[in-house]
């Protein structure tokens, strides 16, 4: 096998990938559009890392769950500076009765819950600085990373070539090698090929009906202050995170397929009401500021909450085989040598690396059943398959 590959994107989900492959012996070419990496959703000053669960979705908290492990045993490996991350704990403000349930639910699936997680009481309350009448949880492993620091660590790498300013228009296979041609007019090959451009994953004629929405996300943040805001992420209809790189940083708001890159104040009062419940004194004080600084990223999100990560289909082949022909997971024609990781919403952080370590898996001819499973739950061709009513097909392309 030629382990040679171009990845286009260079935020998380292209960087992770870069990393797992160039630590296996893979050649990486890792082009990005911008003229840096990080410097879209992943470019913002702090992502929380912290696990979002679902009440009456097992088959995501599962998911969520295994990402949100993986992820942060993984970047605790790393050794980053330690003034990059830090999980010491993130706050979910729920209501008292959903985080109950939660709770229950929660208690069935992790074997040491004490380690995991807290209901919130008076003494986490007074001991993080949170507003005495909020409930919610405590995920002890929770808490926050630069993204900027960790994309340029996973790509410094003597097997990883980047090269920015570079935004690939077409993408051909001819003979045994794909052919990347970019905006400038200059062309890339290799026998393997990784899309992880986010909402930018349907340009391409092979994968145009991978469709994302695009949410616009502004975050803002002021000076530090002689405030106990508090010192873990903490998180509601908003987040606020701890003293960063002397910024209290929070947010976030969320819009779909709304391109407007100026900041905007009435994003700027949203971010600042999200935090009313977290902080009263911080809410007051940033309400009399007359400008605060902030950031305008976009995130590719899918409709059911679920990336798509893994292989996409051979389109002309694809139109040929009839319905009974595709009910078997063994026909389906699989496009050889492509593959795709985007639509992690706000979740990139927690998701993709795993993702990535999954799908460098696959690359590698090398999947546990936990990969397995993974990889049918991300399938990318889920949604052409449930509308020829091959529901089950769709999720389980792999056995397991």
């Amino acid at each position: 096998m030629q382990k040679n590959i171009l990845i286009i994107g260079a935020g998380i989900a292209g960087c992770s990938l870069a990393h797992f492959l160039a630590n296996t012996g893979w050649a990486v070419t890792l082009l990005e559009g911008q003229d840096n990496i990080a410097q879209g959703g992943s470019g913002n000053p702090v992502a929380a890392i912290y696990p979002k669960f679902m009440l009456n979705d097992q088959a995501y908290n599962d998911f969520m769950l295994k990402s949100f492990i993986f992820t942060t045993g993984w970047i605790e490996e790393l050794k980053l500076d330690k003034n990059d991350y830090k999980f010491n704990g993130a706050i979910e403000i729920l209501d008292q009765e959903y985080a109950h349930k939660l709770d229950i639910n929660l208690s069935k699936k992790i074997l040491d819950k004490k380690t995991f997680l807290s209901v919130m009481n008076p003494s986490i309350l007074k001991k993080y600085n949170i507003d005495k009448n909020a409930s919610g949880l405590l995920f002890h492993q929770g808490g926050w990373i630069n993204p900027i620091a960790l994309c340029r660590h996973l790509v410094n790498h003597s097997n990883i070539k980047t090269v920015t300013n570079q935004k690939v228009k077409s993408i051909e296979k001819l003979n045994l090698e794909w052919t990347l041609e970019t905006d400038m007019k200059k062309k890339f090959m290799a026998h393997q090929v990784a899309i992880c451009n986010a909402e930018y994953i349907h340009q391409f004629e092979l994968t145009q009906h991978l469709q994302t929405d695009a949410f616009r996300g502004q975050i803002n943040w002021v000076n530090q202050t002689s405030l106990e805001v508090p010192s873990i992420v903490s998180c509601d209809e908003g987040y606020l995170a701890p003293p960063i790189q002397k910024k209290h940083i929070f947010g976030a708001t969320y819009a779909m397929n709304d391109f407007e890159e100026d900041i905007r104040l009435s994003d700027t009062r949203k971010n600042i009401a999200s935090i009313k419940e977290i902080h009263q004194e911080f809410y007051k004080y940033c309400l009399k500021q007359e400008s605060i600084d902030g950031r305008v990223s976009w995130r590719a999100s899918t409709k059911d909450r679920k990336p798509y990560v893994g292989r996409v289909f051979n389109n002309d082949l694809f139109k040929k085989l009839r319905v009974r022909e595709l009910a078997h997971a063994d026909n389906l024609p699989w496009l050889e040598h492509l593959y795709v990781s985007s639509g992690f919403g706000s979740r990139g952080f927690t998701f993709a690396p795993y993702c990535s370590f999954v799908l460098a898996n696959l690359i590698n001819e090398n999947l546990s059943r936990e990969d397995k499973e993974t990889l049918n739950y991300t399938n990318p061709e889920r949604y052409r398959l449930r509308k020829m009513s091959l529901k089950k097909v769709a999720s389980q392309i792999f056995q397991v």
